[in-house]
């Protein structure tokens, strides 16, 4: 009797949660972006609310925090109410490389989110003012050496750590000039105010095919297929920058385990999906969904892997 009776408390006390998941989602579900419309982040939590709404019925809707790397937006989610109304566009910039380069962040990367799952990867290009004489790496190192001081510009963590990599490994004299998000940057790239960044291939893509902007490299292991023709860093002499971001989709510590489950599993089921995908490479994404358990593995190797690349960069935090 003891035990039925201690079996019964634990039913009515998980029933309200059991329901909530399985009439999930019943008035809309905010996805908060810390960056600006048309980042790579944007982009991604855009294509993932529509497939959602499709899949799960209901509304969810994009909500743009940019500004601090990310924090801003970031920090309200971690502080938002745990019930799956309101997730969080989750990337290496804010929650891989942003925790070393801030002196006290005001959230936990891991412990303050209930991580549902990493959506896409996606490298950068390497960009320049089309009016900066260089078609390669070299030209360009060359042409850095002879006019020290060029400026680029960084709209998130991880475009900071890139260029500034870039500019150790290649011994340059350079100035970073930060931006509250990619888009901004890239018009005064165009504008020539700045010399060169490394941005997200989805942000600049449509620039260097239009001949707004030159693109010199690609940090990924591989040639995109969207730009055969761009050659990778190590293809031109920088063996071992092999380096692309991540963007995810998370929720805050302590949302229902059965929300997160469903709302993983739902974008599993993308990445099974040819028409998905191909929306995905349609703007330079690699489609690589991972399970809640995989992602919470990906994520400490990420947040150690960033931080070996900033202290290798000599970034300090501000």
């Amino acid at each position: 009797m003891i035990r039925l009776a201690c079996f019964l408390v634990a039913a009515l006390l998980l029933a309200p949660r059991d329901l909530a998941a399985q009439n999930y989602p019943d008035h809309p579900v905010k996805i908060i972006v810390p960056f600006s419309a048309g980042s790579g982040g944007d982009t991604t939590a855009r294509i993932v609310a529509e497939e959602l709404r499709k899949s799960l019925g209901g509304a969810f809707v994009v909500d743009n925090r940019p500004g601090a790397s990310g924090q801003i937006g970031t920090d309200a989610a971690a502080k938002s109410p745990a019930d799956g109304y309101t997730l969080l566009q989750t990337s290496s910039a804010q929650n891989s490389a942003g925790p070393w380069l801030a002196k006290k962040l005001p959230y936990d990367p891991i412990k303050d989110f209930a991580h549902i799952a990493r959506v896409i990867t996606v490298p950068f290009l390497l960009v320049v003012h089309p009016e900066v004489p260089t078609k390669t790496v070299k030209e360009f190192i060359d042409h850095a050496k002879k006019n020290p001081g060029l400026m680029y510009a960084h709209g998130s963590a991880t475009s900071q750590v890139a260029s500034a990599t870039f500019s150790t490994l290649a011994g340059l004299e350079t100035m970073a000039v930060p931006y509250k998000s990619q888009p901004p940057a890239v018009v005064d790239l165009m504008a020539g105010r700045i010399q060169f960044m490394m941005a997200d291939l989805s942000v600049v893509g449509e620039q260097v095919k239009a001949g707004k902007l030159r693109a010199l490299a690609i940090t990924s292991r591989d040639r995109s297929p969207q730009f055969p023709d761009v050659p990778t860093l190590a293809e031109q002499g920088m063996a071992g920058f092999d380096l692309e971001v991540w963007v995810g989709i998370a929720a805050p510590a302590g949302t229902p385990a059965d929300i997160v489950r469903k709302l993983s599993d739902e974008i599993i089921k993308m990445g099974q999906r040819d028409d998905v995908r191909q929306r995905f490479q349609t703007v330079g994404f690699d489609l690589v969904p991972n399970t809640v358990s995989d992602h919470a593995v990906f994520l400490q190797q990420q947040l150690e892997a960033w931080g070996k690349r900033i202290k290798d960069a000599g970034l300090q935090p501000e």
